[in-house]
């Protein structure tokens, strides 16, 4: 039994260390490379690596800072106010329409942030309707634009989050501050939203995480934030090195904020109220505030929703490419890449967390499964240089041309990304089951590969098609490593959509963009729907 639970826990490692390689070939590179220069003596490659680096901290490493710093902090200022107010307001009132808005808040996130940003391009900039209507248009192809399109792309992570914890606070707090002669907006600031803080942290790093990853906004938007700037040093200016280099730091920069949030959350001790007949119960708002309540819930919603997803109807089905066979092509080679990389990354995630399972070493479970969780953190530009530096090395170890010609780099690209997701639905699924029933399979002493087909598979299967509904969704979302490690001649509905609107042809974007949203749009009302019947049934 030892000599196989060490065999078990030696696929693991592999397995790990599999999806790690992309995160470490990128330090590798640039330790390599500094190496050969000063242990060489190699004047010629010394000057050279001194005048990059001249050139980079002159001319891109500020200005990368500066505009990710700007955007940064502004996106997660406007997210925490539309994402706890409308939590808030859901959760703690009834008013007109509350129910339903309660739902469709977090409807935003079925579009990607350079989708919303093609549709305002659209809708502001010259000849479009705000200035057929008002008579002036709004540039937002500055860093402005960008905060804008995030904002209301990404507030949803927090209003999810939030949610959940305030609906989870107890009456007795609301009863308590009422008895001390707290007003309703007193309550609000000096108790609930400091019960509620941690899971409002967890909502806000998660925006910041999609700011440090975002590509398409910004670069189609002119703001030179670190994903954006990492795809443009290596393709437009030709410069790898400083691509690397820029790779190199937002990964320790990602690190840095993972640490941090981990030792913050280890301070923490918070207990949840598990008693439901406790939790807060909604109160009824006048007929002025219900009214103000609905209009700002709307506003938030036709600005991040309803107005996009009009615009892309109304120019997409217009389109004469939707009775083009092109136009399917493309929408099954995104479903296919979606679909496989679903599948594989689900598997993968099955055998990582049974290995963390059946280990009974909770550091070792603890490592594996946040190991193989780092490449959700990293930026896919980050992550497509890492995997394009590996694939040239081990190219020119087996003479082979691995890049542009092979779908199985962007799929290992894909997995390394989304494997974190997938990870996290699966590990949920295995927390559900008692630890009982792993006596009960061990007493029987069959093999680890019949203990996980016949024994545990059965029991997830629910946790599986979770797992692949959310990494297809984020699979058919993607544009930075599909842009990078794509095959020649092959598209997907996000690289042609980029590509349209990039080249001013922002009404033929429109078609793409509105398939991508539509298969986005009902994979997430699948999943929640989902979930709600589960946690019902529960």
């Amino acid at each position: 039994m030892r000599k196989r639970t060490k065999a078990i826990k030696f696929l693991g490692i592999l397995l790990a260390f599999l999806v790690i390689i992309p995160v470490i070939s990128i330090f590798i590179e640039f330790g390599t490379y500094l190496y050969q220069a000063f242990a060489g003596s190699d004047l010629a490659r010394l000057e050279e690596v001194s005048k990059n680096l001249n050139h980079f901290f002159d001319f891109l490493f500020l200005r990368f800072v500066k505009d990710t710093f700007i955007v940064a902090f502004f996106v997660l200022v406007i997210c925490y106010i539309l994402g706890v107010s409308t939590a808030y307001l859901v959760s703690n009132y009834n008013f007109y329409l509350s129910k339903i808005l309660e739902n469709l808040l977090i409807l935003p996130l079925a579009i990607p942030a350079y989708i919303l940003a093609f549709v305002y391009v659209g809708i502001m900039d010259y000849g479009g309707e705000f200035q057929s209507i008002f008579g002036f248009r709004i540039d937002i192809f500055n860093i402005y634009g960008v905060i804008f399109v995030l904002s209301i792309s990404l507030y949803p992570y927090v209003y999810l989050l939030a949610k959940s914890a305030f609906k989870s606070e107890s009456m007795a707090i609301y009863e308590v501050g009422k008895i001390h002669g707290y007003s309703e907006f007193s309550i609000f600031f000096k108790v609930s939203i400091k019960i509620a803080m941690p899971s409002i942290i967890a909502g806000l790093m998660l925006v910041l995480m999609e700011v440090l990853s975002d590509y398409g906004a910004s670069a189609y938007l002119g703001v030179d934030t670190f994903s954006a700037g990492i795809f443009k040093t290596w393709y437009d200016l030709g410069d790898p090195y400083s691509s690397s280099a820029l790779s190199a730091i937002l990964m320790f920069c990602v690190f840095g904020l993972m640490y941090v949030e981990y030792r913050e959350r280890q301070k923490s001790k918070f207990s949840f109220n598990q008693d439901i007949s406790d939790f807060i119960k909604k109160r009824d708002l006048s007929k002025f505030k219900s009214t103000m309540a609905t209009l700002y819930c709307l506003i938030i919603l036709f600005v991040g929703f309803i107005l996009p997803l009009l615009w892309l109807g109304y120019w997409g089905l217009r389109d004469y490419k939707l009775f083009e066979i092109e136009f399917y092509m493309l929408s099954l080679n995104s479903l296919i890449l979606a679909g496989v990389t679903g599948v594989i990354t689900t598997i993968l995630a099955f055998v990582l967390c049974f290995v963390a399972r059946v280990s009974k070493d909770s550091k070792f479970s603890f490592w594996i499964l946040k190991a193989s969780s780092i490449g959700y953190a990293i930026p896919g530009a980050a992550i497509g240089v890492s995997l394009m530096i590996a694939a040239a090395f081990i190219g020119n170890i087996f003479g082979v041309a691995i890049l542009g010609v092979s779908f199985s780099v962007l799929i290992f690209a894909y997995v390394v990304r989304f494997l974190a997701t997938a990870i996290y639905s699966i590990d949920g699924g295995f927390a559900k089951i008692h630890s009982s029933i792993d006596e009960v399979g061990y007493m029987l002493r069959p093999s680890y590969f019949i203990l996980m087909i016949k024994l545990y598979m059965p029991l997830l299967k629910q946790f599986f098609l979770l797992s692949f509904l959310v990494v297809f969704i984020d699979t058919i979302k993607e544009l930075p490593l599909t842009r990078m490690l794509s095959p020649f001649s092959f598209e997907t509905l996000s690289v042609k959509a980029f590509w349209y609107a990039t080249d001013e042809r922002i009404y033929d974007s429109a078609l793409p963009s509105l398939m991508i949203v539509i298969l986005s749009l009902f994979v997430l009302i699948f999943t929640h729907i989902f979930i709600k019947a589960k946690n019902a049934k529960d």
